[in-house]
């Protein structure tokens, strides 16, 4: 089966080869790839293998793909294996005022998709998506190009309590203190994390002490994947947990300041709310909080924060949260070890307290949920 799309994009070849040349990123615009993984050690060129999750329908399959073609800004062609077979390729023409972006595919579904015969079907349907798929690419493009070449703070993607996020060029965002307050902490524990592996962005630079320039992380919180898609909940509380677990393998520094017994790097507002689902994976975000203490502490931090958090989302939004947030917490602490962090409930909501931010309906269920009084 043999499918042809293309679209003129308003970027010159080598700004589209800058955001195509990451496989990981494709399913961003592809909406039918749910996620892509590289299984090989390279992450680009010829060579690189990787698996794209892909959704059609009612059908879902694991795309097996190796890199064979790779010339910048120009072409970059895949071989097929597994259920499906066959090659694709994207090519990068220069055109007046920007790019042609062509793809071709020459492929062989799988028998259960009945053969050639179900291939009558499946052409015009992965046409229309993969049509679909182009348009979503030139939305990225032109978001990438407003964002700016980096060379200044962009326009605002969001604000919090005590700071800022800003677009910085197409893969970074500059996070600032709207109260001066000191980032290095913040910054100081990126780079520790980063070079343990765990899910972190990667700090690119300090631009003051009140400002850093972060790796740009696209994708739902998890809270956001959580409340679209209720079935997800033991899976994301789960790996919540495991995260927390990850996390008190990391040794702190020791000038840090303690907020319990442990000497691991601890987050103190870890929750779906602070983690971004990218291509399926969890990245943790906001680390000013950062400090030295236990998981186990870290986790009954968490715990304090599922049971008693208000939510700033829509009405409907806020009805669903309120009713998956205790069955959310419940699976989280099992995962963890109930033992572990109940003892600690006490200590925890004292700490939470200490947040001016809070509203009085949250202070309020802090304290029921320290006297365990709370519903």
């Amino acid at each position: 089966m043999e499918i042809q799309v293309s679209i003129d994009l308003p970027a010159s070849p080598k700004d589209v080869w800058g955001y195509l040349r990451d496989v990981t990123k494709h399913s961003e615009w592809m909406m039918d790839a749910l996620r892509v993984e590289v299984t090989s050690e390279i992450s680009e060129g010829p060579g690189v293998t990787f698996v794209c999750l892909t959704a059609v329908g009612p059908f879902r399959l694991r795309d097996h793909m190796e890199v064979v073609e790779w010339d910048p800004e120009k072409l970059m062609g895949v071989k097929h294996s597994g259920m499906v077979t066959g090659t694709g390729k994207f090519t990068l023409s220069p055109i007046s005022g920007g790019t042609r972006f062509s793809w071709d595919e020459l492929v062989d579904l799988p028998w259960h998709f009945a053969g050639k015969f179900g291939e009558k079907f499946a052409k015009p349907l992965l046409t229309t998506i993969w049509r679909r798929n182009l348009r979503s690419l030139r939305k990225r493009i032109l978001e990438r190009q407003e964002a700016g070449t980096g060379a200044a703070a962009g326009g605002l993607i969001n604000v919090g309590s005590e700071w800022e996020l800003r677009h910085y060029g197409p893969d970074h965002v500059v996070r600032t203190s709207t109260q001066d307050l000191d980032l290095s902490r913040e910054a100081e524990a990126l780079e520790i994390l980063a070079s343990t592996g765990f899910p972190v962005p990667r700090l690119a630079q300090r631009l003051s002490t009140s400002s850093l320039v972060i790796e740009r992380i696209d994708g739902p919180t998890m809270l956001e994947d959580l409340t679209s898609r209720p079935w997800t909940l033991s899976r994301h509380a789960k790996n919540l947990a495991r995260l927390h677990k990850a996390l008190g393998k990391i040794p702190a520094p020791t000038d840090w300041e303690s907020v319990s017994d442990g000497g691991s790097i601890v987050h103190l507002d870890l929750h779906p709310g602070t983690i971004k689902m990218n291509n399926g994976s969890p990245v943790v975000l906001n680390w000013n909080r950062s400090a030295r203490g236990s998981s186990s502490f870290d986790a009954a931090v968490t715990y304090v924060i599922l049971r008693t958090a208000e939510s700033n989302s829509g009405r409907l939004a806020q009805l669903l949260i309120s009713s998956l947030r205790k069955r959310f917490a419940k699976v989280f602490v099992k995962e963890f070890g109930a033992a572990e962090v109940l003892t600690e409930v006490r200590e925890a909501a004292e700490l939470r307290l200490l947040d001016l931010s809070l509203s009085p309906n949250e202070r309020e269920a802090v304290f029921a949920l320290a006297r365990d009084e709370l519903d």
